[in-house]
């Protein structure tokens, strides 16, 4: 049986402003994901680990402590201290075939940082898809990233 489906390409951008340097943010976005990294955005459980290594070539990786490991994305330019471009892959298990071209970017504010993410969906993406993805780094670069640089 053959399914043939359309792709469709879907793009967003938000700021999440941050009262912290664009120094601090970065250093935090980059050397202690695995602190802010909110539980319920561990596909892998509560008690995985999650790691960046932000380097061209690295990867954005959660384990856990008996072998399974699942790549979220691969970092495609890194700019230090001012951005990321990472790409990842979702399988259809989890509603792809889509690949995300996400961008984090830091820059300075007069009371703090921002955080900017800007996100391309390419593939099996539906407004809702896109929506939730959306939803999803907002909460997370929110309330997680965020929360924990302004506590």
């Amino acid at each position: 049986m053959n399914d043939i489906t359309d792709a469709k390409i879907i793009k967003y951008q938000f700021e999440v402003p941050i009262k912290r340097s664009a120094a601090d943010i970065w250093a935090l976005m980059v050397n202690e994901i695995d602190a802010w990294w909110m539980n319920e955005f561990r596909a892998l459980g509560e008690g995985s680990k999650v790691t960046l290594d932000p380097r061209t070539g690295g990867q954005l990786i959660e384990s856990t402590a008996d072998g399974i490991s699942l790549e979220w994305y691969r970092i495609q330019m890194v700019s230090p201290e001012q951005a990321l471009y990472l790409v990842g892959y979702m399988a259809p298990d989890w509603g792809g075939p889509t690949t995300s071209m996400l961008k984090l970017a830091v820059e300075g504010r007069n009371d703090g940082g921002a955080l900017i993410v800007s996100d391309a969906l390419l593939g099996n993406v539906t407004e809702a898809s896109a929506k939730s993805a959306e939803g999803g780094w907002k909460t997370l670069f929110g309330d997680g990233l965020k929360g924990f640089a302004e506590r």
